[in-house]
């Protein structure tokens, strides 16, 4: 495990658009991850971030924020907690990640404050090219999110008055085969109004089900310095001594004929980025990753110290942390039978 920041030209896609997409395929029985982050809301100059836990592991973030309004007066505000786009393009002929299956809480978000459940409002939207393509999709009858049970079963049974209408619009193509091939981005995010009142402070739990990505990978990635090899070591910043450990992983399989040359990669991200939206760093940041078994092999880009906690546990506290990057965590298990 190597702690180093990704380079700054490394994460502009991420700061930008919220969408962590590999520009190679780490594998053909693949999935993709996307990276969902922290909360975001309108920038003062009087709230800071005094405290936040943050707990990552392939299954599951958990975040615990302590905003202090450090000014002289309450300021109520739109929080939000913003998803990254879906390309139901690129998921239409690529599987994504882990979801809940529902087409609007894909990710099972819910948030708290000082423990206790905040309603929160959300908003899907559709886009195309820059513009609003949600009313046409709906008079269609087509869902928006690509993650929804209905969306190839209503897509291919469409009426040609219907199809017609989205390839007018250019939402749809049938050039790649027979049956519609969409081309809009869905766009989701939750939010709700929060009150800080002046030298109060508001505790938020935010709890979600990452989009972790999930691919096989073997020898070949993990000692040849090839295309694919590159992606996993430049993306999850791997060393010599985790790619050390993950080829011993595979000797200790090989017995298993059926996936004894392969093992599981799982790919989180977290955008830690959006703590730079407070007044000031934060102002202490604890960080908790989960392997989620000890014999479990994890790769990320870190620049502080992490600590074995428990035996899937590790541990770094950071004073003041100004985030320069995000997180994108790789944890590497022996592949199912």
């Amino acid at each position: 495990m190597t702690t180093t920041w990704l380079s700054r030209q490394s994460v502009l896609v991420v700061i930008a658009a919220f969408v962590l997409s590999p520009a190679v395929a780490p594998a053909d029985d693949s999935s993709a991850e996307l990276g969902a982050g922290g909360l975001v809301l309108t920038h003062s100059a009087q709230i800071r971030l005094a405290d936040e836990v943050l707990r990552i592991s392939p299954k599951e973030i958990a975040a615990r924020f302590t905003f202090i309004n450090d000014g002289k007066s309450d300021i109520d505000t739109v929080v939000a907690f913003p998803l990254p786009d879906i390309d139901t393009s690129r998921f239409s002929e690529e599987p994504l990640g882990h979801t809940t299956g529902d087409p609007l809480n894909f990710v099972a978000f819910k948030v708290a404050e000082n423990g206790r459940n905040i309603p929160f409002k959300i908003e899907q939207r559709a886009f195309y090219k820059g513009r609003d393509v949600t009313e046409i999709l709906q008079r269609a009858g087509v869902p928006l999110n690509i993650v929804d049970p209905r969306f190839t079963k209503t897509l291919d049974a469409l009426s040609s008055e219907k199809l017609r209408l989205l390839e007018a619009a250019d939402l749809v193509d049938r050039e790649s085969g027979s049956f519609p091939h969409p081309h809009w981005l869905v766009r989701t995010k939750f939010w709700w109004r929060q009150r800080f009142a002046v030298g109060k402070a508001v505790i938020l739990d935010e709890h979600y089900r990452p989009v972790t990505g999930e691919s096989l990978i073997g020898r070949e990635e993990l000692t040849v310095k090839n295309e694919s090899g590159l992606y996993w070591i430049k993306t999850y910043c791997m060393d010599a001594k985790t790619r050390n450990a993950a080829l011993a992983m595979l000797a200790r399989n090989r017995s298993n004929p059926h996936s004894g040359n392969l093992l599981t990669a799982l790919a989180t991200d977290y955008v830690l980025s959006t703590g730079n939206n407070w007044k000031g760093p934060i102002g202490r940041f604890r960080f908790v990753l989960d392997k989620l078994k000890p014999e479990n092999v994890v790769s990320l880009c870190w620049n502080g110290t992490l600590k074995a906690a428990a035996p899937t546990l590790f541990e770094d506290t950071r004073q003041n942390l100004a985030p320069k990057g995000d997180i994108r965590l790789l944890v590497l298990q022996k592949a199912p039978l």
